[in-house]
């Protein structure tokens, strides 16, 4: 899900950890599944380890078994090329279908083999990190960035001077040095490394200015650091490199409207629209700008959010945000089921709850109105008592 722009530290709202991460780089994993189903394929049945070629092939799961062989082969050393590289291609479909704990015993296997194995280690960090231990992934997502390097040295020297400086990008997940910078700094902002987050962000984006997602990373940490202009640049460049893609052009508009640039972000938003018009979060964002420029464009930012919600009804930004439009307007009747849901998808914000006090009040509905006002304070409560940081919303009544 995507989420109105927010620093790479953040993970979207009402999502499991691990969709963060997902968002910028699991398409490696499916990439690396289609590699794999292909190399089964182009060898002969008879040379490939059974259980490996069970997993690689297009219609088959991974089974346990399947997985627990292939991390005893790999940590007695016993696996010839041909069948690491299959079980290291088994990893990368385990991560595609969202088996993390396993992908991350069966790298780290891997890797326990082959220590400057650059995709397998980068397989330990991705699965590691979307098991939800982020400590435990730093580590890893270090060797594999500086196995990656060492890799691209190499094909650079190799080749000579004329090579990508991406090299690698077309083999496996991770031996791309852009892309495992680029998993290294996530790592680093989940862990409160802003300053190393950026650093390394723009350190992949300089080592292969056309890999989408260390533009696409480099302008969240951006974004994060304050620098508006920075991560509009990335952003764009992101956009370039994926026109089809939503996301770069939603944190575009989303950083540009932060920045006070509401023509280029308005602009942005319905460009979104247009190309997307079943991506529920060009409408959302289209409809929260003309909202908030107000007169004649409030209107028209309703129906949009209306679009938003129709597309995705647990979209919680375009709830919570046509919820309170409605109620700005006396229209508290027909807000009441957004901030209703609103406060499903997101309990612990104190905004819906604070929006449904005032639609209840406006409505006569007294006691709702004290239970609603009764969870916000609560709520704040609760936060200040962990020295959690207020969201920015209105106090209780």
């Amino acid at each position: 899900m995507i989420t109105r722009a927010k620093s790479l530290r953040r993970s979207e709202r009402a999502t499991p950890f691990a969709s963060a991460l997902v968002i910028l780089l699991c398409a490696h994993a499916s990439a690396a599944g289609a590699t794999a189903r292909r190399t089964a394929a182009d060898s002969a049945p008879e040379q490939q380890t059974p259980s490996v070629y069970a997993a690689t092939r297009q219609s088959a799961s991974v089974s346990a078994d399947e997985v627990a062989r292939a991390i005893e082969l790999a940590r007695r050393g016993a696996l010839g090329e041909e069948e690491f590289a299959r079980a290291r291609a088994v990893g990368y479909v385990l991560i595609r279908e969202g088996r993390f704990a396993e992908a991350a015993e069966l790298f780290t296997a891997l890797a326990a083999q082959k220590p400057r194995d650059a995709a397998s280690l980068y397989g330990a960090a991705l699965a590691t990190f979307n098991a939800g231990r982020a400590a435990d992934a730093e580590p890893l997502a270090r060797r594999a960035a500086d196995a990656a390097l060492a890799r691209s040295t190499d094909a650079h020297d190799a080749r000579g001077s004329d090579s990508a400086h991406g090299a690698g990008s077309d083999s496996a997940p991770g031996t791309s040095a852009a892309d495992a910078l680029v998993l290294l700094a996530v790592v680093l902002a989940v862990r409160g490394d802003d300053a190393g987050a950026l650093k390394t962000a723009e350190r992949a984006a300089a080592l292969d200015p056309r890999n989408f997602d260390a533009q696409f990373t480099l302008g969240r940490a951006r974004f994060g650091a304050g620098d508006d202009a920075g991560a509009a640049a990335a952003f764009r460049a992101a956009v370039v490199l994926r026109p089809e893609e939503p996301r770069a052009l939603f944190f575009l508009a989303t950083t540009l409207e932060h920045a006070g640039d509401d023509a280029g972000a308005l602009a942005a938003y319905k460009e979104l629209a247009t190309r997307q018009p079943r991506a529920a979060e060009g409408h959302m964002g289209l409809g929260v700008l003309l909202v908030k420029r107000g007169g004649a464009d409030v209107d028209e930012g309703l129906r949009e959010l209306g679009r938003a919600v129709e597309i995705d009804p647990n979209l919680y930004e375009a709830r919570v945000a046509l919820g309170r439009a409605l109620v700005a307007r006396g229209r508290a009747a027909e807000a009441v089921p957004h901030l209703q849901r609103a406060a499903a998808l997101a309990p612990d914000n104190p905004e819906p709850h604070y929006q449904l006090s005032l639609a209840y009040r406006r409505l006569g509905r007294k006691e709702e109105a004290a239970a609603e006002s009764e969870t916000v304070k609560r709520i704040h409560e609760s936060r200040r008592a962990s020295g959690a940081q207020q969201a920015g919303t209105p106090p209780p009544q």
